[in-house]
């Protein structure tokens, strides 16, 4: 089962972006990503289309199975 942790913002003009981070750590916890999620948007590293991360919306983690069919 692939685990993927979603880091959802908005951008200064409103619009949506997420983050994913592929196998994250077990034992995060709420306060440490959204502390992680504040340091995102002070740094200002991720801008789109010059247009940065402003606001967090929230986070989730996303468990998915894949399961491979054979012919």
């Amino acid at each position: 089962m692939a685990k993927v942790l979603q880091l959802q913002f908005k951008t200064s003009d409103g619009s949506a972006c997420s983050l994913s981070v592929d196998t994250p750590k077990e034992d995060l916890t709420p306060e440490v990503i959204y502390q992680v999620m504040n340091t995102v948007i002070d740094s200002k590293v991720f801008a789109i289309n010059g247009v940065t991360l402003s606001e967090i919306v929230g986070a989730r983690y996303i468990e998915r199975t894949v399961t491979e069919l054979q012919a």
